[in-house]
């Protein structure tokens, strides 16, 4: 934390100036005597790109939903039109036809329906983690899309998908300047792209500190913006967030989850994010002699074994989640038609909630025989996990827990900003705190990451199975409601008994809000703060 003093200073600074025009005006000033309408908010990490192929982050879909617009929105668990004004979809659920709109970039590039082509052709080439959802229209290395004429799009997938128009939300198949990038490469996305066509411009950016966006006003729909301007605060301290936001300084706070029980006479509202945390082991190590004992089940185990999920839960967090050993949410949909809960399947996982000193200890010395090894020569392992106070914590627990039975872990520390993109570029450790969230309203979402060249396992953990290939492969083919249950169900418990992960728990998200605002949403899929239609009314 002391490293973070000199960008807390800089971000503080930006609020004492700030706080002099709140004394003025109540959340915004005035212009020619009309009430300008600011939102103001902070985030603990904000994005080191603004590549809608690249990043699916909340602190990076919070900007590029707003600044970027695809063929269609996601918005209040609706999906509206977009680029697209309109649509039509083959009775065999495989040929969807878009419409466009007459619409532009703002330096005035009118986008077509190649435009789209070419920004998904460009995903496939790249093979960032996000292509995974162009799998269902590729063909050959390139995306099974056409440009009928200017304004129409036809684009036919490899077999049905029942949350199509949800992945066409996303950002990852949202239409990009291929020019733009092609000229600059990744650095086109690392300050304040040159073209843009969603319902506001971000107008500046300096790192670390803040991010304003204002109002597009060539964006097709306009009239329905509200907000004149919106800041966006980089404030690493979850403590300084709350203290802004009670001075008034900041007019929604996302509560820490250490603090839910604080505000439960404030207001506050809950929203269900779908995310799930685990410990993600790699196939590599951080050296060859480490990498031996991530291959033994024996070992994944019993570290397993010596985490009591309620006991994490209720120390680290403040009993704000829910401890498991599953790895799909029940809210996930898919099962029987419906949710994961209200299906009434059963998951067969080896860990337990509660800790079993006896079992990890059993499972450990199984796992020191299998590879000749004793307690006296088993090494060090690291646990890499972001600078956030509380991955910190969370760190520290398990370390003290696996300690019980001789597994000694040093924490290895990434600062939040670059902690996915160094895990990217193949820094070796052998485990690290992480978690994933929904990008679809639907298992596969959680499940399909676990495959395939470019996904997440092979990119983060480098480990694919066959087999479990083959189950996903099946599960998009299943022949009814039930099969494909079946498929989800046998996925998930291969995942569990033989994949390199560890489920600890499932979040839910809770936040504030000043008054006066409405139509400000927060979302478990698509941008996790959608505010682009949000008003100030008071």
């Amino acid at each position: 934390m002391k490293q973070m003093k000199k960008v807390l200073a800089v971000a503080l600074a930006v609020v004492m100036a700030l706080t002099a025009l709140v004394a003025c005006a109540p959340s915004s000033a005035s212009e020619g005597g009309e009430a300008k309408k600011v939102l103001r908010f902070a985030t603990t990490t904000e994005p080191t790109s603004l590549d809608p192929q690249l990043g699916s982050g909340t602190w990076i879909t919070n900007v590029t939903g707003a600044i970027f617009e695809g063929l269609v929105r996601r918005y209040n668990g609706e999906i509206l039109p977009g680029m697209a004004e309109s649509w039509e979809i083959s009775d065999d659920n495989l040929t969807y036809t878009f419409h466009l709109r007459d619409a532009s970039w703002n330096d005035d590039e009118p986008i077509t329906a190649q435009d789209f082509v070419d920004s998904w052709n460009l995903l496939i080439q790249r093979a960032t983690p996000m292509a995974q959802f162009t799998d269902y229209f590729t063909v050959d290395g390139k995306a099974n899309a056409r440009a009928v004429d200017e304004k129409t799009l036809e684009v036919t997938l490899n077999y049905p998908v029942p949350f199509m128009m949800e992945v066409f939300a996303m950002s990852a198949t949202t239409v990009v300047r291929t020019d733009k990038y092609e000229e600059t490469g990744d650095a086109y996305y690392q300050s304040v792209p040159a073209a843009m066509n969603g319902p506001f411009l971000l107008t500046e950016w300096k790192a670390n500190d803040i991010m304003v966006l204002e109002p597009n006003p060539d964006y097709w729909d306009a009239e329905k913006v509200n907000f004149n301007r919106v800041e966006i605060y980089t404030v690493k301290d979850d403590t300084t967030q709350v203290n802004m936001f009670e001075n008034g300084e900041i007019d929604l706070l996302t509560v820490p989850d250490t603090m839910y029980g604080d505000f439960e006479d404030k207001g506050i509202m809950y929203y269900e994010d779908g995310s799930n945390f685990y410990i993600q082991f790699t196939t590599d190590g951080q050296t060859d002699e480490t990498a031996k004992y991530l291959a033994n089940r024996d070992f994944i185990e019993a570290v397993s074994a010596c985490i009591d999920r309620e006991n994490f839960v209720n120390s680290v967090y403040g009993g704000a989640y829910q401890p498991t050993v599953e790895f799909v949410p029940g809210s996930s949909t898919g099962y029987n038609g419906g949710k994961k809960s209200d299906s009434g399947v059963t998951i067969g996982s080896p860990f337990t909630i509660k800790a079993d000193l006896v079992k990890a200890q059993e499972k450990l010395d199984a796992a020191l025989e299998a590879l000749g090894a004793t307690a006296d020569t088993m090494p060090t392992f690291t646990l890499v996990v972001s600078d956030a106070a509380v991955r910190q914590t969370a760190a520290q627990y398990i370390q003290d827990v696996c300690a019980q039975i001789g597994i000694q872990i040093e924490i290895d520390t990434i600062p939040s900003a670059t902690f996915w993109s160094t895990l990217r570029e193949g820094y070796r450790y052998d485990f690290a705190m992480a978690g994933s969230g929904p990008d679809v309203d639907d298992a596969s979402t959680f499940l399909k990451v676990f495959d395939g060249e470019g996904l997440y396992a092979d990119t983060f953990m480098r480990w694919h199975s066959d087999e479990y290939a083959t189950i996903l492969a099946d599960s998009w083919v299943a022949a009814d409601d039930a099969q494909r249950t079946e498929d989800l169900v046998a996925m998930e418990e291969y995942l569990l008994s033989n994949g390199p992960v560890i489920p600890l728990y499932f979040t839910q998200a809770a936040w504030l809000m000043a008054d006066g605002f409405t139509n400000i949403n927060r979302n478990m899929t698509g941008a996790d703060l959608d505010y682009v239609f949000g008003d100030k009314t008071a």
